[in-house]
């Protein structure tokens, strides 16, 4: 009696494990590649529970979404003593700040973080925890831009918000304790999206000198939406088309100013003088053509860029530290390369 219990105990858990697994295969495997497991499960479990169209919503309940899709993978904050909030004054606003300072020294590099949400999303509190690594693992000032959102201050209200905040940073540098020579400019997805922009008009106005920009998903055409990855992606995880086209319309209302280099970079007709780039890409993302596509840009035009793509994680993957490793080694990767640029002798 004791065997037969046994062999059927036996049955039911290699039953369980081959459906599992099957289940888990099912999860995983698309026609364009494998995801990681937990990336398959969440991408069913949010698409179950959050259902991707906002359309209908309105901006309070659309941005309640994101920043749940923003926030909850995400681990707890690292300890970090030195932080510091701040407003900043331009001519006509201003522009609420944090600071993240390391411990024990001064003159150090400094990093102008600009978070994403689609541009009508988003804020410093959801990305605190990446700015202390970044600040931490690279030894530099991070300064964590709240710029304004659409659709109440369409474009280029966040974009002058940025670059008004890097003059502030470069007149005002030795204040907070950092280099002037020393600017690099980061931003994932919309941010991305104003990371490069804000690398282009300092260029064009002969503004602050960036001697490098670290570009993570980064949206450089919203003009268009027509590549392989948004036919590929642009359907069945975090980001899709139908949402995007939605957020852009509410950031640029005007179609002509979706043209614009200052609004889709990838669509600039000089990529020249720009600084040294590093492009992080996720395979499952609508926006990772166009980002590697910046990246060729770049590349044509003599800058020096390193592009990493990373395999089987979605857009917004630096964000999900309790499910990806990948996140951290980002992370590290973007604090490592920024390192070796802030020890580059500058000319």
């Amino acid at each position: 009696m004791k065997k037969k219990i046994f062999l059927i105990f036996l049955v039911v858990v290699l039953i369980t494990i081959i459906s599992g697994s099957f289940i888990i295969k099912n999860l995983t495997t698309t026609s364009y590649g494998k995801l990681d497991k937990k990336f398959g499960v969440m991408s069913k479990i949010e698409k179950y529970f959050n259902p991707n169209s906002l359309k209908e919503k309105s901006i309070y309940e659309i941005r309640i979404a994101l920043h749940k899709t923003t926030t909850i993978w995400g681990p707890k904050p690292i300890s970090f003593s030195n932080i510091k909030n701040m407003d900043i004054k331009t001519d006509i606003n201003q522009v609420p700040v944090r600071i993240y300072t390391p411990d024990n020294g001064d003159n150090f590099p400094l990093i102008i973080y600009s978070h994403g949400g689609s541009f009508i999303s988003g804020n410093i509190d959801e990305y605190d925890n990446i700015c202390r690594k970044l600040s931490k693992n690279s030894k530099a000032i991070v300064v964590s831009v709240n710029y304004r959102l659409a659709p109440e201050n369409p474009f280029p209200a966040g974009l002058n918000d940025v670059y008004n905040v890097l003059q502030w940073v470069y007149k005002n540098a030795k204040s907070i304790k950092g280099d002037s020579s020393r600017i690099c400019v980061v931003g994932d997805s919309a941010g991305g999206n104003l990371s490069a922009v804000v690398s282009q008009m300092a260029r064009d106005k002969d503004g602050p000198h960036i001697i490098s920009q670290v570009l993570i998903y980064p949206a450089t055409n919203i003009y268009e939406l027509n590549t392989k990855a948004w036919s590929y992606f642009g359907m069945d995880y975090n980001l899709t088309k139908e949402n995007s086209e939605k957020f852009i319309a509410l950031y640029t209302p005007r179609l002509r100013d979706r043209k614009s280099e200052y609004t889709s970079p990838l669509l600039s007709e000089n990529f020249k003088g720009l600084p040294d780039t590093l492009i992080i890409t996720a395979e499952f993302d609508p926006l990772r053509d166009e980002g590697e596509a910046y990246g060729n840009k770049l590349k044509q035009a003599g800058v020096n860029v390193v592009s990493t793509r990373y395999k089987g994680v979605t857009h917004g993957f630096i964000s999900m530290g309790k499910i990806t490793k990948k996140a951290d080694e980002a992370l590290n990767e973007i604090s490592t390369y920024l390192i070796t640029q802030f020890n580059k002798k500058q000319i």
